[in-house]
């Protein structure tokens, strides 16, 4: 038996009674990060040392101390999973105790609400290096589903959930996203386990980045449709304001509850830098792992992913890709996922004109990919992100320039990077998702 089949044999033996008969019933995610390789630090004189919360003579490990991560449910249910992460370890982390709640505020949790999350049915993992280890199911007495499952329970609606982690001896290198958007929690070096504590007063360190834990997932029904978004820092949320889920995705979401309830879930495999080629002889690599070499992890394992919609190439030409690169690697994604009935949309790059180190053949190379994305026909639904963002006023693709508005944002000065877009540029990005084409029984392969 695989690692994974054992996986999902233990999750499915340890459901809550109330969910043994629900045979129409799978894992969907509701909240992913992508990890992008090993935490070393944040020192800039600017910022403050995130490094300090932890054993730090070379590469900052974790040692006997409690990680508080703050995520976001996109789709809730009375039954969860979580996963953790040690892909870019170089040895085995062993985690003492795990355990999810409601987020108050802060660091705190809401009281009574901090449920212990085991594995195999011990309360103790051990993740080897390179490998990701799903819990066992676990039912959150919080969270009282509907009937129908297309309603949000009003208790836990908008809310956050606190993954606690205690670690009890020296993690080695960490497995992390860094752009996380969201404030999560740090227990000092050698203060123990809090993983059960409400209160936040042993969480005296902040970390914008996420540790370990890369995925919750909720039981929910089989018809469930889970949408990733895949590719670079534009879907990672880059500019859009810190804890206020104004990535385009989060826009998206939002009109998809609107319309179809929990039915339809959102999540977010993007990483800042990616490119939608691997990078070949001659050629620079901004990343570890770009999307064709990690997408078998952050893509095809995400639980039920049903759609992805694809915002990749942008970073391309500046590391010596070529379009034609790009393109060929995004059919190939694409023929992956219709392999799979998996359905796969395509979102065109935004305008860059302006943005420091760009040239005519940078905005050339955009324009290609553009139009591969919306003539091809090799996308089942596509969203024109750059018709809805660029200065109507100059119909020149190479030349035209972002709507102002859009491209300003939440840093100290505002100064547009004219590369990402802001609350109100990713507001605009998220209406262009054609919304009726994830409607019951439309558009499934």
């Amino acid at each position: 038996m695989t690692r994974w089949a054992l996986v999902l044999c233990v999750a499915c033996a340890s459901l809550a009674p109330a969910a043994k008969h629900r045979d129409d019933r799978k894992w969907a995610a509701s909240w992913t990060t992508a990890p992008q390789d090993v935490f070393r630090g944040v020192n800039a004189p600017a910022l403050a040392n995130f490094a300090f919360p932890f054993v730090a003579p070379a590469r900052p490990q974790a040692n006997n101390q409690t990680l508080r991560m703050i995520v976001k449910p996109d789709i809730w249910g009375e039954t969860m999973r979580i996963r953790l992460s040690n892909a870019f370890g170089v040895g085995p982390v062993t985690f003492g105790r795990i355990a999810i709640g409601l987020h108050s505020f802060s660091g705190a949790t809401v009281a009574g609400t901090n449920t212990v999350v085991t594995f195999g049915g011990s309360q103790s993992v051990t993740v080897p290096a390179g490998q990701e280890v799903f819990s066992d199911a676990v039912r959150v007495r919080f969270v009282h589903e509907t009937g129908d499952f297309s309603r949000v329970d009003p208790a836990v609606e908008g809310r956050n959930l606190a993954v606690s982690m205690f670690i009890p001896g020296q993690s080695g290198p960490m497995t992390f996203h860094g752009t996380a958007l969201q404030e999560s929690f740090l227990g000092s070096p050698g203060s123990g386990d809090h993983t059960l504590d409400d209160g936040d007063d042993a969480f005296p360190f902040e970390t914008s980045s996420c540790f370990f834990v890369d995925a919750l997932d909720v039981l929910a029904p089989a018809d469930t449709r889970v949408l990733v978004g895949a590719g670079s820092s534009s879907v990672d949320g880059s500019i859009t304001t810190p804890g206020n889920n104004d990535r385009f995705l989060n826009w998206m979401s939002r009109r998809l509850h609107a319309a179809f309830g929990q039915h339809v879930s959102v999540v977010n495999e993007g990483i800042g830098g990616d490119t939608a080629a691997a990078p070949g002889r001659g050629q620079l690599r901004p990343l570890r792992q770009v999307l064709p070499e990690r997408f078998e992890r952050d893509v095809l394992g995400v639980s039920g992913v049903t759609d992805v919609l694809f915002y990749a190439g942008t970073n391309d030409f500046g590391f010596f890709i070529p379009p034609e690169q790009s393109i060929d690697s995004l059919r190939s994604l694409v023929g992956i996922l219709h392999a799979r009935g998996i359905n796969a949309i395509g979102a065109t790059l935004i305008s860059n004109v302006g943005q420091a180190g760009t040239t005519t053949e940078t905005h050339a190379a955009h324009d290609r990919i553009n139009q591969f994305i919306l003539r091809s026909g090799v996308f089942d639904s596509t969203a024109d992100f750059f018709a809805a963002t660029r200065d109507p006023n100059n119909a020149d693709p190479l030349t035209t320039l972002l709507i102002p508005r859009f491209a300003t944002h939440s840093d100290p000065d505002g100064t547009p990077d004219l590369l990402h877009l802001g609350r109100a540029g990713a507001q605009a990005e998220g209406q262009q998702l054609d919304v009726q084409f994830f409607a019951p029984g439309r558009h499934r392969r």
